[in-house]
Order: C-alpha cells, then sequence, then structure tokens
C-alpha cells in the first residue's frame, strides 16, 4: 500500500540531497522515480534542483504533473514542498491513493516567523508518515527554526516567501532563534599584508576558473599598490577569503581595472571590485556576505561597482547591489552583469 510521506527539516539539513539520493536509490533497483519541485523555486534554474552538497538532478514542475504520467513511475519525490498549494498535495494525495503510487515530500515546516507555509500545513494534515530531517544550530543543539538574515542580523519582519540559500537563511534553535542571536564570527577582518600577496594569488586559482582568474602578473602589483582596498577574512592565521578593488573617478566598469593597478587613485569615488573569494572549506558560512558588509562599511561614502554572471545577480542584489544590464566587460570571455551600490 502506498503512503504519502513527509520528511521536514530546517534550512541545511541535507532535504535535498536526500531526495535526490533516494531517485539513485529506486534507479540502482531498475525503477522510475520522478522529481518534482514547484515552478516558483527558481534559485537553480527551471526544472533542475540542486542541494548544496553539490549534487543536482533535473526534474519537472508540480504544475505539469499530470496523474497519467505520475502513473507511469514507482515513486514521486518532491522537493520545496513547503511551496506547494493545498490542491496540489490533494494531487499528490490521488497519486497515492488511486495510483498506488508511494509519494515522498521534503520540505520546510514552518517559515522564518515560526509559521506554517500552505504546502507544510496540508502534508502535515494528510500524510500518513511524518519524519524530520535533522540539523543543529551553531550552539549544537537541535535546529527547528529557520532564521532570515540580513545585513548580517536577524529579521522578522518582511513577505513569507523569499527565496534564497546560505546568503539570506541559517537554522537555529528555539532559543537562539527567539534572540536573535547567530553565530558569534571567529573571522578577523583586516587588509592584506605584502607578505600575503602569493597566498592570495593561490586562493584565486582555487576560487576561479582559469579564465576569470587573475593572473599572478596582476595581482601581485594591484596588492602592491591598493592594500587598502584588499581586505581579507583571517581564520586562525589562514586567509579564508578577501574581497579587492581599485579607486577610480571613472564611472564604467573595463577590463583594464583587472590587469592595470597603475589607474588606481586612492581618493577616486568609485571602488571596482576586482574579486570576492571564498575558499570552498569556508562556504555556506556566510563569510562572503560578512566580506561584503565589512568591505562596504570600509569604503563608506564610496560608489561600489562589480561585474558578475547572471546566476549571481540574485546574489549581490541580496547585498544592496543594482543590477545595471549587461557590462562592457568580456573578461574571461564571460558575459558579465555590472552592478552598483
Amino acid at each position: 500500500m502506498a503512503k504519502l510521506y513527509f520528511r521536514y527539516g530546517a534550512m541545511g539539513s541535507s532535504k535535498t540531497a536526500n531526495a535526490i539520493m533516494v531517485q539513485y536509490n529506486y534507479r540502482e533497483r531498475g525503477q522510475s522515480a520522478l522529481l518534482v519541485k514547484p515552478a516558483m523555486e527558481n534559485r537553480d534554474g527551471a526544472r533542475i534542483i540542486a542541494s548544496r552538497s553539490g549534487l543536482s538532478a533535473p526534474c519537472v514542475y508540480i504544475e505539469d504533473l499530470t496523474l497519467e504520467e505520475a502513473a507511469k513511475h514507482d515513486c514521486i519525490i518532491v522537493d520545496e514542498a513547503q511551496f506547494l498549494t493545498k490542491e496540489q498535495v490533494e494531487k499528490l494525495v490521488l497519486i497515492v491513493d488511486d495510483l498506488n503510487v508511494p509519494v515522498v515530500a521534503y520540505g520546510l515546516r514552518a517559515d522564518f516567523q515560526g509559521n506554517l507555509f500552505e504546502g507544510s500545513h496540508w502534508l502535515l494534515a494528510w500524510a500518513d508518515s511524518i519524519e524530520e530531517v535533522k540539523t543543529v544550530c551553531w550552539c549544537g543543539k537541535k535546529a527547528t527554526w529557520n532564521a532570515r538574515i540580513a545585513d548580517g542580523k536577524v529579521v522578522k519582519t518582511g513577505a513569507q516567501i523569499q527565496l534564497g540559500g546560505n546568503e539570506s537563511y541559517t537554522a537555529l534553535c528555539r532559543k537562539h532563534w527567539l534572540r536573535g542571536e547567530l553565530k558569534p564570527s571567529t573571522f578577523i577582518f583586516r587588509t592584506i599584508r605584502q607578505e600575503e600577496a602569493e597566498q592570495a594569488v593561490e586562493i584565486e586559482k582555487i576560487c576561479f576558473p582559469p579564465n576569470e582568474a587573475c593572473k599572478r602578473e596582476y595581482m601581485i602589483p594591484r596588492i602592491a599598490a591598493a592594500a587598502d582596498f584588499f581586505w581579507v577574512a583571517e581564520d586562525h592565521g589562514r586567509i579564508a577569503g578577501f574581497i579587492n578593488g581599485i579607486a577610480t573617478n571613472e564611472e564604467c566598469f573595463r577590463d583594464e581595472f583587472f590587469t592595470d593597478a597603475s589607474i588606481h587613485d586612492p581618493d577616486g569615488k568609485n571602488v571596482m571590485i576586482l574579486g570576492l573569494d571564498v575558499l570552498p572549506e569556508y562556504r555556506g558560512r556566510g563569510l562572503g556576505r560578512e566580506l561584503m558588509r565589512t568591505y562596504s562599511e570600509q569604503m563608506k561614502g564610496r560608489r561600489l561597482v562589480l561585474t558578475c554572471l547572471d546566476h549571481l545577480v540574485g546574489m549581490y542584489r541580496k547585498m544592496g547591489f543594482r543590477d545595471l544590464g549587461l557590462s562592457a566587460s568580456v573578461w574571461g570571455g564571460e558575459t558579465w552583469h555590472e552592478m552598483e551600490k
């Protein structure tokens, strides 16, 4: 007898990774499992789901799923199920009861204010099996609350649905959610030292593909000329990430900023950000956001300009940047958006 399973957990509890692995397990046994998500969930692109661990897989939209299609599969797996409507949960019930096809739905239970989402509400009411996918707060206790973060602080007002990942949300225990307390930063933010230039070159190689990474011949002179505009995050004596740029009175971004440190004018009213680097082992902890916040504070009164690829526009918008459209930059043979703050 098929069942409707609702497996809920806070942000970062590996729900999506679990969903992908369930599909893999079915396929390994020669069976068909279909991944499904709501169309509104588009952070990872159309008809694809992706976990923080790096796993990804194609999927279909729940809006496009018919009973005829569902009947062709041995299991239906739903990701981001909190965004389902009541009618869509009813569709899952029909798949289970009328087609005898099991449905496994993964999602958040409650929003950043502690209120149930519509999909979670009806899954909790109608599921045959309810299981918690557990994760922990920074303090070590079980995390059950999804905290929304803005400017390094927990916020408790705003629209219920605001798509975002590690840059916008973190999982907390009830105590630290109520107090609005995030993990104390263990990083020291400071300007780079000249003797750290080679280390910065190596970090750049790790963080960017070869066509985008700044070469040593450009990075070393930049650090020599604009060390006050090159901020690092230090973790117990090690550079975990950095953000850097040069100042100029020019208004628009051009590729020569990457290659010619002599353009730097310490009194320039605009700061052209040339890189935000976070080592892989430090990602998912909000370090990029903290580096940008620190940099913005240090450059207060100046206009910040950066370029980014299309899939990062949303992330920088959350950091307060405005998209100016496509940039004249063709660095690395890529198409870039130009953004300002």
